[in-house]
């Protein structure tokens, strides 16, 4: 638009300048959201550096921290926290109260520790003695000894042959040691010693037990008793659970109620020791009459 008393010159001139100026003013503020742009991208730039390196130092953090419960903490919290009550159990230790200083040092003194093998019982023992060649002397008869001298003829044994197993009974040592282990585990099972009424019988005993018994006795001089060798059970221990446990277990010490017993007599009290009378051949040698009594 034309102004008065200006050319028109001037007016191209005006337009021409107000046009080149909002160009200009452009480029300059342009530089400044560059700069803006640039530094937005460095920061993004750096963040996502900085999120990777604190991710990966987590994880590895973590791994570390995982191998160190592993190798060190746990097996130290889980040997000590069992433990942690110990203190309860030792004996003369009060929780919450101090020791003296002697308790201390010394504790309460040796402390025997239970061990792990366990003593033979009586069978065990028992067991060796009546399978063994040589015997010892038991513990339940320390006086008598089945190594000295055994000889001697029916009914007429030496004194030093023989042992006492009850009042007034007798039997040769080497079974008298046997009877011994067997009535320690009798006594075990019944907690009583076994009721013997006669053992050893001399020449003239038997003599008189043939006289009072007739055909149930054996041929004075014939007698397994007359050899120290067998045994009579007394009171009511030849029937029953006496006699039951002894069907069950007396063999284990060279203790048998002969076949005979069982057949031609009943005579269910009359026991003998085994291994002594197969060593001395005593039913093969003719020592017993045709009814095959012993007794």
């Amino acid at each position: 638009m034309a102004t008065e008393g200006y050319p028109v010159e001037n007016d191209v001139s005006v337009r021409t300048d107000t046009s080149t100026t909002p160009q200009r003013h452009s480029s300059e503020h342009g530089r400044p959201r560059y700069r803006r742009h640039k530094r937005l991208q460095e920061t993004q730039e750096i963040r996502v550096r900085t999120s990777h390196r604190r991710r990966t130092f987590l994880t590895r953090g973590g791994v570390l921290a995982g191998f160190g419960l592993a190798m060190l903490v746990y097996p130290i919290m889980g040997n000590v926290i069992p433990y942690a009550s110990a203190v309860e159990e030792v004996p003369g230790v009060i929780v919450g109260e101090a020791p003296s200083t002697a308790h201390a040092l010394l504790g309460r003194g040796p402390q025997l520790v239970e061990s792990s093998l366990a003593a033979p019982t009586v069978d065990e023992v028992a067991s060796a003695i009546a399978v063994s060649d040589r015997y010892t002397v038991s513990q339940y008869l320390p006086d008598c000894d089945p190594t000295g001298d055994l000889s001697g003829s029916n009914g007429k044994l030496a004194a030093s042959a023989l042992c006492d197993v009850a009042p007034g009974v007798e039997l040769r040592a080497d079974a008298a040691v046997a009877w011994a282990e067997m009535n320690a585990a009798f006594k075990v099972a019944f907690g009583r010693d076994m009721c013997v009424g006669e053992g050893y019988r001399s020449l003239a005993k038997q003599y008189a037990t043939k006289r009072s018994r007739g055909y149930l006795a054996a041929t004075p001089g014939t007698s397994v008793h007359g050899w120290g060798l067998a045994f009579d059970l007394c009171g009511t221990d030849d029937s029953g659970a006496a006699k039951r446990w002894l069907d069950n277990n007396a063999e284990t010490w060279g203790w048998v109620n002969p076949a005979w017993a069982k057949t031609r007599k009943w005579e269910p009290w009359h026991w003998e020791y085994e291994p002594a009378t197969d060593a001395m051949d005593l039913y093969g040698s003719g020592f017993y009459g045709a009814d095959g009594t012993s007794d």
